[in-house]
């Protein structure tokens, strides 16, 4: 059995999550990062994320901090997807899971589209895709073989440094909506961080804020913009996940579904 928790906004990372587990072949569990505790059995761990500011988005972080993984023989590894430099998120990982004695065997490190916004405009081009795909592929194959080639702790610094510079959970009150919205909560249902409610009166933000950009990037209208640096760019989800994907499962959906249900696809 495998375990692999994702954090994913535009798809990216929830890609590298299934890609990996399809080669892994055995039963396994794709469990979304959220803010609550999870214990862990299984024989294989995974931990596939972006990077923000050269580190672990906070979501991330905190789910590591909580994560129990009891089986103490576990093959754990990480896949990070980076549109800029990786800085030092792989190192952050193995120092954080490296406190609570577990040790992160392999960590892969992919190449993919720069797509925050407020600083890059989208390339999602065929060779784009391509490169992704290569390097999603190589590192598949050395998890599923459990490649051991664990991660310096060289970049730890760079994490730290980055770390200043990612906005705050109230940023969020740079975001604005236009008119164009029609309140359809796409943006509430795609939030990791349950940060946004949306109502007859219009789309509200909670001050709890992960800065994934995911409600920009998956607004069906391209209503929502931050600090007007947004407007005119295009938006991006993978092309491998559906949007239905990214959504927060409904209250039915969990009821018939445990979150550590396993799933053979």
């Amino acid at each position: 059995m495998a375990t692999i928790f994702y954090f994913s906004s535009t798809g990216n990372s929830l890609h590298v999550a299934k890609r990996i587990a399809e080669q892994i072949g055995d039963e396994y569990s794709l469990i979304p990062m959220r803010n609550e505790a999870v214990t862990c059995s299984d024989d294989v761990v995974g931990f596939v994320f972006p990077v923000y500011f050269f580190t672990l988005p906070r979501m991330v972080e905190r789910f590591v901090n909580q994560v129990q993984i009891t089986n103490k023989n576990a093959y754990v590894f990480a896949a990070v997807p980076h549109g800029g430099q990786i800085g030092g998120a792989l190192a952050r990982i193995s120092h954080v899971l490296g406190k609570k004695g577990i040790t992160v065997h392999y960590g892969a490190k992919l190449r993919a589209r720069s797509n925050y916004l407020p600083m890059y405009t989208m390339d999602d081009s065929e060779e784009a895709r391509r490169q992704l795909d290569s390097e999603l592929s190589a590192a598949a194959k050395a998890i599923a073989a459990k490649t051991v080639r664990k991660t310096s702790k060289s970049t730890l610094l760079l994490s730290k440094l980055g770390g200043s510079f990612y906005p705050s959970e109230d940023s969020d009150r740079f975001f604005t909506v236009s008119d164009a919205c029609v309140h359809c909560a796409t943006c509430q249902k795609v939030c990791p961080a349950d940060n946004i409610q949306v109502t007859d009166k219009g789309v509200e933000f909670l001050h709890k804020c992960e800065h994934c950009i995911g409600c920009l990037h998956n607004c069906p209208k391209d209503a929502i913009d931050w600090k007007g640096k947004t407007q005119g760019k295009k938006r991006y989800r993978n092309h491998n996940i559906t949007l239905k994907e990214l959504m927060t499962p409904s209250e039915e959906d969990q009821q018939s579904a445990s979150i550590g249900e396993s799933h053979k696809r």
